[in-house]
């Protein structure tokens, strides 16, 4: 297979429509789809909706996935396994529903404009011919990858799989030639009074193709393979944005001029800046106005999209009503299960507990979702924690197709520990899917806090000596201590064998304790690996954070992947010899300054690469672009000289610990003192402008050390 390097451009839909116009001949040009647009809008707004698009019961589409892959084995390469698939349709019903976690991150002047599309995303239920189906094509294509901005390349990829697309929205996943991860084919409008050249259009290719390792999301499924920027699912928000008719919203155009130029969205503001690759945009201020940086249209990175407004809503809804092959895509027989009764029951996720708990009891809730299209109002569902089950019988409320229930059941008190969970529904008769019945996993109920700064050097026998939570969910191979040569021979580090671990794509879990980021302004962490690239498997570390005890952690600061990580390249079993086989990184923790509750979390996910090392854990109460280190137990002034009496004292201590800080003058004159509790790695300020010039000593004073050193002060 060819090598296909990547400049990562989010979209080419604009630049492979000029060439579809271009080159057929046959579309309609952009006014005339404005114009109609236009009096569309107009209809909706003074006439009635025959489908409700923004309330009540969602209308479904049926998504066929055409994975177009080079022969490799499924679960490798392009041949992207079916849970990457599931994870990126969960981010589009997320996205489009305003159901995504990070609607938090929507900035505030924009909030009351973010708006949803009531529209379910499901993988087609039944093919062309009313056989069931998974709604997942796999196919090898002729080529190692495509030129996906060329309507022949598109039209190459649709003759090797292709569906209705009256009936199903196609989806090709494939290898995208460099630079472009994504694509769609705007919809028609069906207005011969309006048209400017005949309405006619390319039908093989409607639809959107995305490179294999733009889709899907790296949150969802740890361990997916995929571009650092684009990991989370959001390039097919993007295009599935411009199947139902969106522009981007600074209108293309980037120049000055672009200020004029529009995506014919009122409520969007007036940009010319696309904002690729950023997140989050230093300055985010064009054309006189904030640009709404979080809109899916926009370029900017996967973890900064959260947003469409109402307006593009608005727009959506028009195409989907009235434009040609896709107002009969809403609830096509596509959306449906073969035959005329089909119950699918699923127990969709255990919402609490979370990985942790914080309390002497647990509040369980469980969350379930009726996937046939019959509805269901009876049924049994136990709850076992431990050796005891607890059992309970359904009679509320009916649970109608594609709905989502909660149920919250009574508190149940635990002692702190390793504890497992498993959550069943049953007495379903009939049901298609027993699999999706039953959830097990493992939590921790910890009662214990410290606060930062805080460093963890793992110098033990076992990590049971610390307050860090390990979570093990099969029971293999999990973390533990080893040691691990970096400064010193004897060094010690936490260890996950990935060598040898047999089984893919497991989760392990080292999750630090209840921290208090009371009083920290820019809290912030550094950490060291140590990894060897095994070429051709792919490991995973993501480093997550919880602001709520460790109940969800549901914010990623972090994903690396083998190569990410790797010192070298190594197909042995992977030791560290010394510090140069240690790779070391920072994370900014600023979102929690002032939380009471944060856990930070590294979790693994096994992909059959090699051994990885992690060791000095360190927090920070504030981040400095400049921070210098010092000798164990002392302390570095500077800058020294000091121009004024401007100074900062970092010190390096060997655990937390009180220091007092005296100033003495020549003459030995003692002019300031302090004490700072807690001291551990922090940087002190110091102004003392009032000072004439001259030499000054700085004394400081531990539990179990003193250093003294000289400053000059120069005015």
């Amino acid at each position: 297979m060819a090598l296909n390097s990547f400049g990562q451009r989010r979209c080419s839909t604009m630049e492979a429509e000029k060439l579809r116009v271009k080159d057929l001949n046959i579309l309609p040009g952009q006014p005339a789809f404005e114009r109609w647009m236009a009096k569309k809008l107009r209809q909706k707004k003074y006439g009635p909706e025959t489908l409700d698009l923004y309330g009540g019961t969602p209308d479904t589409i049926a998504v066929v996935v055409h994975v177009i892959h080079n022969g490799e084995p499924y679960g490798t390469g392009v041949n992207i396994s079916d849970e990457q698939i599931y994870s990126q349709i969960e981010v589009l019903n997320e996205d489009f529903r305003r159901k995504n976690s990070d609607t938090v991150n929507t900035q505030p002047e924009f909030i009351n404009i973010a708006s949803s599309l009531n529209v379910v995303f499901v993988l087609a239920r039944q093919n062309e011919v009313g056989e069931l189906t998974t709604g997942i094509v796999r196919k090898q294509g002729p080529k190692d990858f495509y030129n996906i901005r060329l309507v022949s390349e598109r039209e190459l990829l649709s003759s090797v799989s292709h569906w209705d697309p009256d009936i199903y929205l196609n989806i090709w996943v494939t290898d995208a030639a460099s630079p472009d991860i994504g694509i769609a084919q705007f919809p028609l409008y069906d207005d011969p009074g309006l048209n400017d050249k005949p309405n006619r259009d390319n039908v093989a290719t409607d639809g959107v193709v995305i490179d294999y390792r733009a889709f899907g999301s790296s949150a969802k499924v740890p361990g997916l393979d995929l571009m650092p920027k684009y990991n989370l699912g959001r390039t097919t928000t993007h295009e599935i944005g411009h199947f139902f008719g969106l522009l981007h919203v600074w209108g293309d155009d980037t120049s000055i001029s672009g200020c004029t130029i529009d995506d014919y969205v009122d409520d969007t503001p007036i940009s010319n800046n696309d904002y690729s690759g950023e997140c989050v945009p230093v300055n985010h201020v064009s054309c006189e106005t904030n640009d709404m940086y979080e809109n899916y249209m926009y370029y900017t990175d996967d973890a900064c999209m959260n947003a469409i407004t109402q307006q593009q809503v608005d727009r959506m809804a028009v195409i989907i009503l009235n434009s040609p092959r896709r107002a009969t895509l809403l609830n096509s027989r596509g959306t449906k299960y073969p035959g005329d009764k089909v119950l699918d029951l699923a127990l969709k996720a255990i919402r609490s507990p979370g990985r942790v708990a914080c309390d002497e009891k647990i509040d369980p809730v469980l969350e379930i979702k009726n996937l046939g299209n019959t509805p269901v109002s009876s049924f049994g569902y136990n709850l076992t924690v431990d050796d005891f089950t607890y059992s309970y019988q359904y009679d509320g409320d009916t649970i109608f197709p594609s709905q989502t229930i909660t149920i919250a059941l009574d508190a149940i008190p635990l002692e702190n520990g390793v504890h497992r969970i498993e959550a069943e529904i049953s007495n379903i008769p009939g049901d298609v899917d027993p699999s999706n019945n039953v959830i097990k996993r493992i939590f921790v109920l910890d009662l214990q806090k410290d606060i930062i700064p805080l460093r963890e050097q793992f110098e033990v026998t076992s990590l049971e000596e610390t307050n860090w939570i390990t979570i093990n969910e099969d029971s293999d191979k999990g973390w533990e201590l080893t040691s691990a040569p970096m400064i010193t021979a004897d060094n010690v580090a936490a260890f996950m064998n990935l060598y040898d671990y047999s089984q893919k794509s497991e989760n392990d879990w080292l999750i630090s304790p209840n921290l208090d980021f009371t009083g920290s302004t820019e809290p912030a962490m550094t950490f060291k690996t140590s990894y060897a690239l095994n070429t051709g498997f792919n490991d995973q570390l993501q480093v997550i954070a919880s602001k709520d005890c460790g109940a969800h952690f549901d914010a990623v600061l972090a994903i690396y992947n083998s190569p990410d990580m790797a010192v070298t390249s190594s197909g042995s079993y992977w030791k560290p010899s010394g510090k140069n086989d240690w790779k070391t990184y920072s994370a900014d923790l600023s979102r929690y300054a002032g939380e009471q509750n944060v856990r930070v979390a590294f979790r693994v996910t096994n992909g059959y690469g090699n051994n990885l090392y992690l060791d000095d854990i360190e927090f920070f109460l504030d981040s400095d672009d400049q921070r210098v280190t010092s000798a164990l137990n002392s302390f570095t002034l500077y800058p020294n000289p000091s121009k004024m009496g401007l100074f900062q004292l970092a010190f390096n201590t060997r655990e937390r610990q009180t220091v007092a800080v005296y100033i003495y003058d020549s003459m030995g004159r003692m002019l300031n003192m302090k004490e700072y509790p807690n001291t551990l790695n922090q940087i002190y300020y110091y102004d003392m402008t009032g000072l004439p010039s001259g030499v000054y000593y700085i004394n400081a004073r531990g539990e179990k050390f003193a250093r003294t050193k000289k400053l000059l002060i120069n005015r």
